[in-house]
């Protein structure tokens, strides 16, 4: 990205956080002069009244993550989920926010130790029907050894019971979804459940919201993020990162994620009672590094 755009993407954002839709605008206008397709979008989004969510187009978010960098990522959160299936025999697994199965299906068809029980919580109906058919048509997973919950990760750990308990849990990277708050509460609910918990996420910056460097860093990120597309580049811009970056951008709205430094996230399993035994950088993401964090209930919450 060259100077010209990053700066003018820089003060673009600045002038949304401020309200200055107008000089946004210019600002945008001159950054897709210069080439930019994320500017392009996120012109037309503010132009068109920023209607709808980042999940509104479906192709958009389908194309995003079955391309680009998504796949080296995924494959590499595969292995090292399957990795942890054969280190700790793992015969109860949870997979918290399974989405379609991107990261569960190709882990199972990797170990060598299959569960005996697979509990999938997903909050969308379509996603979870498609994982659990995908699981259901594997030859390594009978469909009576799967179950399925179709909650959010609230919900569903407000309805855990004393008798449900499982070897591992897994949530890749699901539980930025979820407000601070209701994430913590939720990690503290469903601790006393596991002997192990596995949490992959990304190890965004440290920096304060309406900094220089905060936008600076965003525009960095998304221009990377999208680089790595090339067709689907321009459907990816409109149809899911101009959204997202306009509700992590524009904070009077509610945002779409709350993502953190992987420090942060440490001392979060910390407070809800989690002792963890180790973090590991799987791979070097556009975005930002993703890190597994392997935890275990510590002795008190």
């Amino acid at each position: 990205m060259n100077n010209a755009i990053s700066n003018e993407l820089t003060e673009s954002f600045a002038a949304i956080a401020q309200g200055d839709t107008g000089r946004a605008q210019k600002l945008l206008e001159a950054a897709t002069a210069q080439g930019s397709l994320l500017a392009r979008a996120l012109a037309d989004l503010l132009g068109s009244g920023e209607h709808g969510t980042v999940y509104d187009q479906p192709a958009a978010f389908e194309a995003f993550i079955r391309g680009g960098d998504n796949m080296p990522l995924y494959a590499a959160v595969s292995a090292a989920l399957a990795h942890l299936y054969d280190a700790f025999a793992v015969n109860t697994l949870l997979d918290v926010g399974c989405g379609d199965g991107m990261a569960l299906i190709p882990a199972l068809a990797q170990t060598g130790h299959i569960p005996s029980r697979v509990d999938l919580v997903e909050p969308s109906p379509a996603l979870l029907s498609h994982a659990t058919g995908q699981l259901a048509s594997s030859a390594r997973l009978q469909q009576n050894h799967i179950r399925t919950w179709p909650l959010t990760a609230q919900a569903f750990c407000d309805a855990l019971e004393p008798s449900m308990q499982w070897d591992l849990a897994q949530a890749s990277f699901s539980l930025q979804n979820l407000p601070p708050s209701e994430r913590e509460q939720t990690l503290r609910r469903l601790r006393p459940h596991l002997r192990r918990l596995a949490l992959i996420e990304f190890d965004v910056p440290p920096l304060v919201y309406d900094t220089e460097a905060y936008f600076i860093s965003l525009a960095q990120r998304y221009e990377r993020a999208l680089r790595a597309y090339h067709d689907d580049a321009l459907l990816i811009a409109g149809g899911f990162l101009a959204p997202m970056l306009l509700g992590q951008v524009r904070q009077t709205t509610k945002p779409s994620n709350w993502e953190q430094p992987i420090s942060a996230w440490v001392e979060e399993l910390q407070r809800a009672g989690y002792t963890v035994l180790r973090t590991e950088k799987l791979f070097d993401y556009s975005w930002s590094p993703a890190v597994l964090m392997l935890a275990e209930p510590g002795a008190s919450a």
